[in-house]
């Protein structure tokens, strides 16, 4: 039976009307005899069908009516996103600008205009539509980007945008020596909190399959899940930077830090040796260099300081732990820093907080954010420091050790420069973010909590075969020739990732191309500079290149210098490396090629970790195809 206050038209059987003809008594039926009998069956079908007609166009209106209401519902919570997209927008280009002011005022619009786009995609309608299945995703996609845009508007963008005021650059840079981290402390909360929600948003929209949807519906979400992820990686970032800063500039007490000045010209995995080592000082966000050592003070011990495992002494051999010099022969950053405290703690004493890491290519870049620095000897600029370091100390100052204290000299007139505020603090920022992201800046923190924050961001250096869902493929560098003569291999080439399987796994092609090009006049060098003769002749190099596959990934077609190859295979720390040794004359060319099936699941970029050399090549990463074919 029909609802009652649908009127007479929705009754499920004939209704009497006013002035209708009044039905048929028995006698007529009697007159119409047989011939009227056998047309009663039909006159009741016929009300039957009409019956069912009039229900049927009752339900057809009825939904009409809601389908308008929802459409006009989805229509308006559409343009209530796009404004809350310009709204975003605007603040983006007001807090690049500098404008927190101006961010400020454009937010209550955006939360308004968030707000209004999620009212307008909850209810019993649009859940329905969302039941519906032919509907249902594409409706489910809106109500989920409506929730996640209005939650981040709400909770997530105020306490950013408040923080930008906070931890510009400008505002925290160091005055009379000393940086003042109060500032950060008191907004470490907001931040943590904002990097929370931004990170259930990121899990919220990974619940939406995109390539599922309705292509008009598709675009925008994808869209949307790329802003926040990226988004996500920012606000990571910052709320490790606000928890680790602080403590770290000794906020809560004086820290120790060495600093370890790697030397590119004689190549290790995360660089090249250790030439110098600067014990760092952090007070009350006070930066002070407290003593400085060269790397062949800091070598001889008989024994190492902490017990190499088989395939460290495999790969690596005992000078990894009984010479600071070698303690990079890993290209674990962690394990290199842990090494190298100890060995400081051994053979000179003391506390050691942490362990930093940098080279003259980091140098260069802050050098061009602070201007040149003044030594005894003259003027380093951003454009000079790294040939001076890596290749004319050694052709215009003869004693090794003086070779190395102007090294430690350099690093130290830097720092110091950087502690003192010289420069454009934005620019310092930017130089040290380049830095970690080439791999020439890392850090260590002997205080667990403090590196478990550290732990998975570019500054940790770790050795892993997958970040993520992204396969990592290590290419590294370790002389031996104890030579300098490194500076002058140029290294070129890269991943490229070929084809995605249904299983999520990628097909790489791994080509990398070393050339040795020293001068002509290379043997007529210093004697420093060329090396041991009893390893090769003056003037060659040799060097060991090690291949780290990504995670459970297989490798085949592998081709050294164009021909069928093999390597020394290990597996280190859970990742597949093998080793080939290499002997270089002048002029001449090496080569190594492979192709690589990545684990199932691996979806990611692939990201190609490298030692950063001193010619510039390093870290790099290429598109994974699963993206493509996505």
């Amino acid at each position: 039976m029909a609802h009652p206050g649908w009127g007479d038209q929705w009754a499920t059987g004939p209704v009497p009307l006013a002035g209708a003809p009044r039905p048929a008594g028995r006698s007529d039926a009697r007159r119409r005899g047989r011939r009227g009998r056998s047309r009663r069956p039909q006159r009741q079908a016929r009300r039957r069908l009409r019956a069912a007609l009039l229900s049927v166009a009752g339900v057809v209106v009825v939904l009409a009516v809601v389908g308008g209401w929802f459409a006009r519902d989805a229509l308006r919570a559409r343009d209530a996103l796009m404004a809350a997209a310009e709204d975003v927008a605007r603040m983006q280009e007001l807090v690049t600008a500098g404008d927190v002011a101006g961010a400020q005022a454009v937010m209550p619009g955006l939360q308004e205009h968030a707000a209004d786009a999620h009212g307008r995609t909850e209810g019993v309608l649009w859940s329905v539509a969302a039941a519906l299945p032919w509907a249902g995703p594409n409706v489910q996609a809106v109500q989920t980007v409506a929730s996640v845009v209005d939650d981040l508007a709400q909770r997530a963008l105020p306490p950013l945008v408040e923080a930008t005021a906070v931890v510009d650059p400008s505002a925290l840079a160091p005055l009379d020596g000393r940086l003042d981290v109060s500032p950060l402390v008191a907004i470490a909360p907001q931040v943590t909190a904002a990097d929370t929600a931004v990170r259930v948003a990121g899990e919220q929209l990974a619940t939406v399959a995109a390539l599922d949807l309705h292509p008009q519906i598709a675009e925008p979400v994808a869209e949307l899940q790329s802003k926040v992820a990226a988004v996500g990686a920012d606000t990571a970032t910052a709320a490790r930077a606000v928890q680790l800063i602080p403590p770290m500039l000794g906020a809560d007490g004086p820290r120790d830090y060495l600093v370890l000045v790697q030397n590119n010209a004689e190549p290790r995995a995360t660089g090249g040796i250790a030439g110098a080592v600067l014990l760092l000082r952090a007070e009350g966000g006070r930066l002070s260099v407290v003593e400085q050592r060269t790397g062949g003070e800091l070598s001889g011990l008989e024994q190492p300081v902490v017990e190499l495992t088989d395939v460290e002494q495999d790969l690596f051999g005992p000078l990894l732990a009984t010479d600071m010099r070698d303690v990079n022969f890993t290209p674990d950053f962690p394990r290199s820093a842990h090494i190298a405290q100890r060995i400081w703690q051994q053979q000179v004493g003391g506390q050691v907080d942490g362990v930093l890491s940098v080279d003259p290519g980091t140098l260069a870049l802050v050098l061009g954010a602070t201007g040149p620095v003044s030594l005894p000897g003259g003027e380093l600029t951003a454009d000079d420091v790294v040939a001076q370091l890596l290749n004319e100390v050694y052709l215009t100052i003869e004693d090794p050790q003086d070779q190395d204290a102007f090294f430690a000299d350099t690093a130290a007139a830097v720092f110091a420069a950087v502690a003192g505020g010289q420069g454009d603090p934005a620019g310092v920022v930017n130089a040290l973010a380049e830095a970690a992201r080439q791999g020439r800046l890392m850090v260590w923190s002997a205080d667990d909590d403090e590196q478990a924050l550290l732990s998975g961001t570019v500054l940790a250096g770790e050795l892993r075969g997958v970040a993520g869902d992204s396969p990592v493929v290590g290419v590294f560098l370790n002389d031996g020739t104890q030579a300098k003569v490194g500076y002058y291999l140029d290294v070129q080439g890269g991943v490229e990732s070929l084809a995605c399987s249904p299983d999520g796994s990628q097909e790489l092609r791994l080509e990398m191309e070393f050339t040795y090009a020293p001068p002509e006049d290379v043997e007529e060098l210093p004697e420093y500079l060329l090396g041991l003769d009893e390893i090769v002749r003056p003037g060659e190099f040799r060097t060991n290149a090690l291949l780290y596959l990504p995670k459970n990934a297989r490798m085949s077609d592998l081709r050294i210098d164009g021909e069928p190859g093999h390597l020394h295979v290990q597996v280190h720390e859970g990742v597949t490396v093998g080793v080939v040794t290499w002997d270089f004359v002048p002029g001449q060319k090496r080569t190594i090629a492979a192709s690589i099936t990545t684990k199932p699941g691996q979806v990611g970029d692939v990201v190609l970790r490298t030692t950063p050399t001193a010619g510039g090549f390093q870290n790099v990463s290429a598109l994974s195809s699963c993206a493509v074919s996505g």
